[in-house]
């Protein structure tokens, strides 16, 4: 059994610049469940009383920045030796995945998922990821708008996940060549009308709103999720390994990407996630190249100073849905930086707990916000999604 208890926790709704009104809601806790473990864990994605049983690892909470265990298999292989964990059943396998394709973009290639059977009078959406990550993090999102009936994207940058890894004399890695190369993929797709715009992540998330402000005749509405927009947002391990004094002590090295991801959020991380986001590295040095030509030469505080400056100078709609669980970036970061921007620009609070990747914890959530942004509808309303609570917090039904 899994006992639950409550909490009080503050959801923050941004409606303009300066303006910000708060709501307590109450929102279950579940308890852990890992042998010996007695720490409370929130929302949809915990499966706590099987994480000993199924392919979910355990988050040792006593470790700083609460980072999952993984190493040489894992929390579940540390207990259970010689015996590998079954798969997690995903409430949304039954749904049909988008597609993945590839083009090339001026010597470029460029993987990317996209839905089928999009509504024409439903704008299209585009998704972008961070650093370290891929397309990969928002498949069970693009299963969501399939079944909603828009045509989506999910792109992977040059350098990450199934793009191609092109030598630093044919793709410069800087963020102009990024955002210049996002250009030519949306046109080279057949994107010929105004879309919606999602990123998230650091560095790579961050080009994302570059784009967004060097191009508002293109996105018509920006949403940015979890991001360092605040001065002073930090890098995150192993992100932080690649600068400073010592950063040549990390190059030459494979980055582990799947303990990134597993390390920004509250849950305990599926070990199928780990294997996807890390597998571009175990596979080719060519990964690990691309990623450290990004990182050598970056000036992280000059980044965020020219992404906030770009962002004051993008006037269209955009909405911040923010996972307060994030591990890595801070919730009043976001609303200091937001006091200069436009009052087009919006914060939400997501009410269900989820961290720094909102896709990956609780997308049927950040679907639901999401849309309902892109429909001038109330996105702070009380939601719909089976198991929510009635400000949209909370674990499923079933817990």
């Amino acid at each position: 059994a899994v006992a639950v208890l409550y909490t009080s926790q503050i959801r923050i709704s941004h409606l303009a610049t300066g303006s910000v009104s708060i709501q307590n809601s109450a929102q279950r806790l579940s308890r852990c469940g890992f042998k010996g473990c007695t720490q409370a864990l929130k929302g949809p994605r915990c499966f706590p009383a099987q994480n000993q049983q199924q392919n979910t690892y355990h988050r040792d909470h006593s470790l700083v920045s609460h980072a999952a265990i993984f190493g040489d298999g894992g929390a579940y292989e540390r207990q259970n030796p010689g015996e590998k964990p079954e798969p997690v059943e995903n409430p949304l396998d039954n749904l049909s995945g988008a597609q993945r394709s590839s083009i090339d973009v001026d010597g470029v290639s460029w993987s990317y998922l996209r839905t089928e059977g999009g509504d024409e009078s439903k704008p299209t959406i585009v998704c972008a990821h961070g650093i370290l990550s891929s397309s990969y993090t928002y498949g069970d999102t693009l299963k969501l708008l399939q079944r909603d009936g828009y045509d989506a994207v999910a792109f992977d940058w040059p350098g990450f996940g199934q793009s191609s890894k092109p030598s630093e004399s044919n793709f410069g890695y800087k963020s102009e060549d990024y955002t210049k190369g996002l250009k030519s993929f949306v046109d080279a797709i057949g994107i010929k009308k105004p879309f919606v715009f999602i990123t998230q992540g650091y560095i790579l998330g961050q080009y994302g709103i570059l784009f967004a402000a060097e191009n508002p005749d293109l996105v018509e509405k920006l949403v940015i999720l979890n991001t360092p927009l605040g001065a002073k947002s930090k890098l995150p391990a192993p992100l932080s390994s690649y600068t400073g004094m010592f950063k040549n002590f990390a190059f030459g090295k494979n980055p582990d990407a799947g303990m990134y991801h597993a390390a920004g959020g509250p849950y305990a991380f599926n070990y199928t996630d780990y294997q996807n986001l890390q597998m571009p590295y175990e596979s080719s040095e060519d990964a690990r190249l691309s990623f450290e030509t990004v990182m050598k030469d970056l000036n992280f505080e000059q980044l965020l100073s020219k992404v906030s400056m770009a962002a004051e100078r993008f006037r269209n709609p955009t909405l911040i849905p923010w996972g307060t669980d994030d591990k890595y970036l801070a919730l009043d970061q976001v609303l200091s930086w937001l006091e200069t921007k436009p009052t087009s620009t919006k914060l939400f609070a997501l009410p269900a707990s989820m961290g720094h990747y909102p896709q990956l914890d609780f997308p049927e959530q950040l679907i639901e916000t999401v849309t309902r942004f892109i429909n001038d509808e109330d996105y702070t309303k009380p939601s719909n999604v089976k198991g929510a609570s009635s400000d949209g917090g909370g674990p499923p039904a079933d817990f």
